[in-house]
Protein backbone atom coordinates (compact mmCIF):
# COMPACT_ATOMS: atom_id res chain seq x y z
CA UNK A 1 0.00 0.00 0.00
CA UNK A 2 1.57 3.30 -0.90
CA UNK A 3 -0.34 6.85 -0.59
CA UNK A 4 -1.44 9.39 1.67
CA UNK A 5 -3.36 9.71 5.04
CA UNK A 6 -6.37 8.07 3.73
CA UNK A 7 -4.77 4.60 4.02
CA UNK A 8 -3.13 5.09 6.56
CA UNK A 9 -5.60 4.90 9.65
CA UNK A 10 -3.93 6.87 12.02
CA UNK A 11 -5.22 6.24 15.82
CA UNK A 12 -5.74 10.07 16.25
CA UNK A 13 -7.96 10.62 12.97
CA UNK A 14 -9.96 7.50 13.76
CA UNK A 15 -9.25 6.07 17.59
CA UNK A 16 -9.55 2.19 17.55
CA UNK A 17 -10.52 1.94 13.78
CA UNK A 18 -8.99 -1.12 11.65
CA UNK A 19 -8.81 0.43 8.41
CA UNK A 20 -9.67 -0.93 4.82
CA UNK A 21 -5.72 -1.65 4.02
CA UNK A 22 -5.70 -4.47 6.84
CA UNK A 23 -8.91 -5.48 6.04
CA UNK A 24 -8.44 -6.30 2.15
CA UNK A 25 -4.97 -7.84 3.37
CA UNK A 26 -7.13 -10.59 5.52
CA UNK A 27 -9.32 -11.17 2.92
CA UNK A 28 -6.87 -11.58 0.54
CA UNK A 29 -5.22 -14.15 2.64
CA UNK A 30 -8.69 -16.12 3.00
CA UNK A 31 -9.35 -15.63 -0.70
CA UNK A 32 -6.19 -17.38 -1.88
CA UNK A 33 -5.06 -19.44 0.68
CA UNK A 34 -1.29 -17.26 1.07
CA UNK A 35 0.27 -15.94 3.67
CA UNK A 36 -0.04 -12.17 3.25
CA UNK A 37 2.59 -9.93 5.07
CA UNK A 38 1.01 -6.06 4.69
CA UNK A 39 3.44 -3.34 4.08
CA UNK A 40 1.31 -0.45 4.45
CA UNK A 41 3.78 2.43 3.05
CA UNK A 42 1.37 5.39 3.23
CA UNK A 43 2.12 8.36 4.74
CA UNK A 44 0.41 10.94 7.05
CA UNK A 45 2.38 13.82 5.85
CA UNK A 46 -0.10 15.63 3.94
CA UNK A 47 1.18 13.85 0.97
CA UNK A 48 0.55 15.17 -2.84
CA UNK A 49 0.73 12.93 -6.21
CA UNK A 50 4.10 14.90 -6.61
CA UNK A 51 5.12 14.07 -2.82
CA UNK A 52 4.84 10.46 -3.80
CA UNK A 53 6.18 10.31 -7.01
CA UNK A 54 9.18 12.08 -5.29
CA UNK A 55 9.42 9.00 -3.19
CA UNK A 56 9.29 6.36 -5.68
CA UNK A 57 12.99 5.37 -5.81
CA UNK A 58 12.97 4.31 -2.44
CA UNK A 59 9.66 2.26 -2.97
CA UNK A 60 10.61 0.53 -5.18
CA UNK A 61 12.23 -2.43 -4.05
CA UNK A 62 9.66 -3.15 -2.18
CA UNK A 63 7.07 -2.94 -5.42
CA UNK A 64 8.90 -4.65 -7.66
CA UNK A 65 8.18 -7.79 -5.57
CA UNK A 66 4.58 -6.72 -4.03
CA UNK A 67 1.62 -9.22 -5.42
CA UNK A 68 -0.93 -6.75 -4.57
CA UNK A 69 -0.18 -3.06 -4.78
CA UNK A 70 -2.99 -0.60 -3.84
CA UNK A 71 -2.36 3.12 -4.84
CA UNK A 72 -4.53 5.91 -2.17
CA UNK A 73 -3.29 9.42 -3.12
CA UNK A 74 -6.51 11.31 -4.68
CA UNK A 75 -6.97 13.84 -1.76
CA UNK A 76 -4.53 16.30 -0.81
CA UNK A 77 -3.66 17.60 -4.98
CA UNK A 78 -7.50 18.41 -5.48
CA UNK A 79 -7.81 21.99 -6.54
CA UNK A 80 -9.63 22.48 -3.16
CA UNK A 81 -7.15 21.36 -0.78
CA UNK A 82 -4.53 23.53 -2.49
CA UNK A 83 -3.38 26.73 -0.47
CA UNK A 84 -5.23 28.81 -3.34
CA UNK A 85 -8.17 26.41 -3.99
CA UNK A 86 -8.81 27.67 -7.64
CA UNK A 87 -6.70 30.65 -7.24
CA UNK A 88 -9.10 31.60 -4.59
CA UNK A 89 -7.44 33.07 -0.94
CA UNK A 90 -8.54 30.79 1.63
CA UNK A 91 -9.41 32.07 5.36
CA UNK A 92 -6.77 30.38 7.19
CA UNK A 93 -8.75 30.69 10.52
CA UNK A 94 -11.88 29.10 9.20
CA UNK A 95 -10.49 26.82 6.12
CA UNK A 96 -13.57 29.05 4.08
CA UNK A 97 -12.61 30.14 0.32
CA UNK A 98 -13.77 33.37 -0.15
CA UNK A 99 -14.15 33.90 -3.80
CA UNK A 100 -16.21 30.91 -4.60
CA UNK A 101 -16.52 32.25 -8.32
CA UNK A 102 -13.18 31.02 -9.33
CA UNK A 103 -14.47 27.40 -8.47
CA UNK A 104 -15.91 26.19 -11.94
CA UNK A 105 -15.06 24.10 -14.65
CA UNK A 106 -12.22 26.09 -15.93
CA UNK A 107 -10.20 25.19 -12.67
CA UNK A 108 -11.71 21.48 -13.01
CA UNK A 109 -9.95 21.49 -16.63
CA UNK A 110 -6.88 23.13 -15.65
CA UNK A 111 -6.19 20.66 -12.39
CA UNK A 112 -6.86 17.62 -14.58
CA UNK A 113 -4.59 19.17 -17.31
CA UNK A 114 -2.14 19.37 -14.32
CA UNK A 115 -2.50 16.47 -12.64
CA UNK A 116 -2.99 13.59 -15.46
CA UNK A 117 0.85 13.04 -16.59
CA UNK A 118 1.68 13.03 -12.86
CA UNK A 119 -0.72 10.22 -12.25
CA UNK A 120 0.41 8.51 -15.71
CA UNK A 121 3.74 8.44 -14.78
CA UNK A 122 2.56 7.28 -11.11
CA UNK A 123 0.67 4.22 -12.34
CA UNK A 124 2.65 3.44 -15.27
CA UNK A 125 5.87 3.24 -13.04
CA UNK A 126 4.30 0.69 -10.82
CA UNK A 127 2.81 -1.15 -13.28
CA UNK A 128 5.61 -1.31 -15.16
CA UNK A 129 7.68 -2.85 -12.05
CA UNK A 130 5.54 -5.82 -11.92
CA UNK A 131 5.41 -6.97 -16.26
CA UNK A 132 5.07 -10.06 -16.72
CA UNK A 133 4.05 -11.03 -12.90
CA UNK A 134 0.40 -11.66 -11.88
CA UNK A 135 -0.71 -9.09 -9.88
CA UNK A 136 -3.56 -7.42 -7.71
CA UNK A 137 -3.24 -3.42 -8.53
CA UNK A 138 -5.82 -1.08 -7.70
CA UNK A 139 -6.50 2.24 -6.39
CA UNK A 140 -9.01 4.13 -4.85
CA UNK A 141 -11.16 7.91 -6.32
CA UNK A 142 -11.63 10.87 -4.04
CA UNK A 143 -14.65 10.58 -1.93
CA UNK A 144 -16.20 14.23 -1.08
CA UNK A 145 -15.49 15.44 2.30
CA UNK A 146 -17.16 18.91 1.56
CA UNK A 147 -20.63 18.45 1.29
CA UNK A 148 -21.79 17.97 4.65
CA UNK A 149 -19.17 19.26 6.61
CA UNK A 150 -20.37 21.65 9.41
CA UNK A 151 -17.17 23.34 9.91
CA UNK A 152 -17.38 24.71 6.02
CA UNK A 153 -21.17 25.30 5.84
CA UNK A 154 -21.50 25.29 2.37
CA UNK A 155 -24.37 26.88 0.39
CA UNK A 156 -26.21 24.52 -1.88
CA UNK A 157 -24.71 26.40 -5.19
CA UNK A 158 -20.82 25.70 -3.38
CA UNK A 159 -21.60 22.16 -2.94
CA UNK A 160 -22.81 21.85 -6.77
CA UNK A 161 -19.20 23.22 -7.38
CA UNK A 162 -17.39 21.10 -5.62
CA UNK A 163 -19.50 18.43 -7.35
CA UNK A 164 -18.11 19.39 -10.68
CA UNK A 165 -14.10 19.76 -9.63
CA UNK A 166 -14.57 15.99 -7.51
CA UNK A 167 -16.39 14.69 -10.92
CA UNK A 168 -13.34 15.83 -13.40
CA UNK A 169 -10.76 14.82 -10.65
CA UNK A 170 -12.10 11.04 -10.63
CA UNK A 171 -12.47 10.85 -14.21
CA UNK A 172 -9.19 11.84 -14.87
CA UNK A 173 -7.59 9.69 -12.04
CA UNK A 174 -9.57 6.66 -12.77
CA UNK A 175 -8.96 6.99 -16.77
CA UNK A 176 -4.82 7.71 -15.83
CA UNK A 177 -4.92 3.74 -13.85
CA UNK A 178 -6.81 1.70 -16.02
CA UNK A 179 -4.79 2.95 -18.63
CA UNK A 180 -1.76 1.29 -16.65
CA UNK A 181 -4.02 -1.69 -15.67
CA UNK A 182 -5.61 -1.17 -12.51
CA UNK A 183 -8.46 -1.43 -11.33
CA UNK A 184 -9.77 1.94 -9.90
CA UNK A 185 -12.42 1.81 -7.01
CA UNK A 186 -15.04 4.02 -6.70
CA UNK A 187 -15.19 5.45 -3.38
CA UNK A 188 -16.59 8.76 -4.39
CA UNK A 189 -20.13 7.13 -5.63
CA UNK A 190 -20.72 4.88 -2.72
CA UNK A 191 -19.86 7.56 -0.20
CA UNK A 192 -21.70 10.35 -1.89
CA UNK A 193 -24.26 9.11 -4.16
CA UNK A 194 -25.04 8.45 -8.18
CA UNK A 195 -24.37 12.03 -8.39
CA UNK A 196 -21.68 12.99 -5.94
CA UNK A 197 -23.58 15.18 -4.03
CA UNK A 198 -24.83 12.99 -1.14
CA UNK A 199 -23.06 13.90 2.30
CA UNK A 200 -20.70 11.91 3.26
CA UNK A 201 -21.51 11.27 6.91
CA UNK A 202 -20.90 8.96 9.49
CA UNK A 203 -18.64 7.09 6.61
CA UNK A 204 -16.25 10.14 7.96
CA UNK A 205 -14.36 10.02 11.28
CA UNK A 206 -14.68 13.22 13.38
CA UNK A 207 -12.71 15.31 11.68
CA UNK A 208 -14.49 14.61 8.43
CA UNK A 209 -11.78 14.19 6.20
CA UNK A 210 -10.55 10.47 7.04
CA UNK A 211 -12.99 7.18 7.04
CA UNK A 212 -15.06 6.23 10.21
CA UNK A 213 -14.60 2.45 11.04
CA UNK A 214 -17.92 2.22 8.83
CA UNK A 215 -16.01 4.16 6.18
CA UNK A 216 -13.22 1.89 6.14
CA UNK A 217 -15.08 -1.06 6.32
CA UNK A 218 -17.00 -0.07 2.86
CA UNK A 219 -14.09 0.65 0.80
CA UNK A 220 -12.63 -3.10 2.30
CA UNK A 221 -16.13 -4.22 0.24
CA UNK A 222 -15.25 -2.12 -2.07
CA UNK A 223 -12.19 -3.41 -2.75
CA UNK A 224 -12.64 -7.49 -2.29
CA UNK A 225 -15.97 -6.96 -4.28
CA UNK A 226 -13.42 -6.69 -7.40
CA UNK A 227 -12.17 -10.54 -6.77
CA UNK A 228 -8.83 -10.96 -6.25
CA UNK A 229 -7.59 -12.06 -9.63
CA UNK A 230 -5.24 -13.05 -11.20
CA UNK A 231 -3.87 -14.64 -7.56
CA UNK A 232 -7.20 -16.23 -6.65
Amino acid sequence: MIGDSIPYNSQQDCPSCRGFVTQYADALAKATGREVTLKNRSTHTGATVPDLLADLPGLQAELTTADAIIVGIAHNSFPLNEETPCGSPVDRLSGVIKDWSKVDQACATASVKTYRPMYDELFATVAGWRTGKPTILRTINRYNDWVGSEQLTLTPEQAVKTVVLQDAWNTMLCESAEASGFTCIDVYHAFNGADGSKPSADLLAADYTHPSQRGNDEIARLLAAKGFAPLG
